[in-house]
């Protein structure tokens, strides 16, 4: 089994693929990792890589499987099915996990907000779940009148341009009105809330998805206004339990994107959710 990891320093992603080897693992199969460090071309060649090793079956996550044409077209013309938990259906990949889930959180944003003030979000279009969840954002303030500033972060560097573009953001807007932060996924969410301790400033609301153990200990410390945890070991497991599918019937397996369960915290729910989920409670 091949696995190639969007980034090292993608928690949330990496939880997903962590399940797919522990699966592996306890099944027997042997597990070769890649890190493509957020480069499309990178994940590409380990593709193309790993299909000449003549592995089984191959996982990826967050790349848009659009992208990923070159490496899937090496994998299915030496007959490897590639997994693509975040990134899509598409030929050459029969399994892949819907993590965006976007709608949910951009519905907390803007009424938070009360449908008016200025709203900042940190994106990454990159990633295909990043671009489903900003497009439902755009869709829900679009309704209002809110004023929305679009910034791209960088990966690897996530928490840093966040902060950077977080704090150049906030210090051009006074205290007073009704200001917020939204970040695609976690990581870039800790790098906004940083930098807005670091201004003194507890004016503005801070969103994140994901659920990560950090995002959470933010939210349980209210630094963190809301993640939105999504169950991505579940996911994971579940493409490796589809993939057994399909190595038993090849011609007969229908492609499938699986949804995940999903959940938003927040203060007022952040002590129960951590009493139910001890693994994503971080140790101080």
């Amino acid at each position: 089994m091949g696995l190639i990891r969007f980034s090292g320093s993608d928690v949330y992603a990496n939880s997903a693929l962590d399940a797919i080897a522990a699966y592996g693992k306890s099944k027997g199969w042997t597990i070769t990792e890649v890190d493509a460090n957020g480069s499309v071309d990178s994940a590409n060649t380990a593709l193309t890589n790993l299909a000449t090793k003549g592995v089984d079956a191959i996982a990826t996550s967050v790349f848009p499987t659009d992208a990923l044409a070159t490496g899937v077209a090496s994998a299915q013309a030496a007959g490897i099915p590639v997994a693509n938990w975040g990134g899509g259906l598409g030929p050459g990949v029969p399994i892949a996990a819907d993590v965006a889930i976007g709608a949910p959180m951009a519905e907390r944003v803007v009424n938070d907000l009360g449908g008016e003030g200025a709203l900042l979000a940190l994106g990454y279009r990159p990633g295909l779940p990043c671009q489903r969840r900003e497009k439902a954002l755009e869709e829900a303030v679009a309704k209002t009148g809110i004023q929305m500033d679009a910034q791209q972060i960088t990966i690897p560097g996530q928490v840093e341009s966040a902060y950077k573009a977080t704090q150049a953001w906030a210090q051009a807007r006074p205290r007073g009105g009704r200001l917020a932060v939204w970040s695609c996924f976690d990581d870039p969410a800790t790098g906004a809330v940083a930098a807005l301790q670091q201004l003194g400033r507890t004016d503005v609301r801070t969103y994140g998805l994901n659920g990560t153990a950090e995002a959470l200990a933010l939210v349980k410390a209210g630094k963190l206004t809301a993640t939105q945890w999504i169950d991505g070991p579940s996911q994971g497991r579940e493409i490796a339990r589809l993939l057994e599918k399909y190595w038993a019937a090849p011609k007969d397996f229908k492609p499938v994107e699986i949804d995940g369960d999903y959940k938003i915290i927040d203060k007022t729910n952040v002590d129960g959710f951590l009493a139910d989920h001890p693994e994503l409670s971080k140790s101080s």
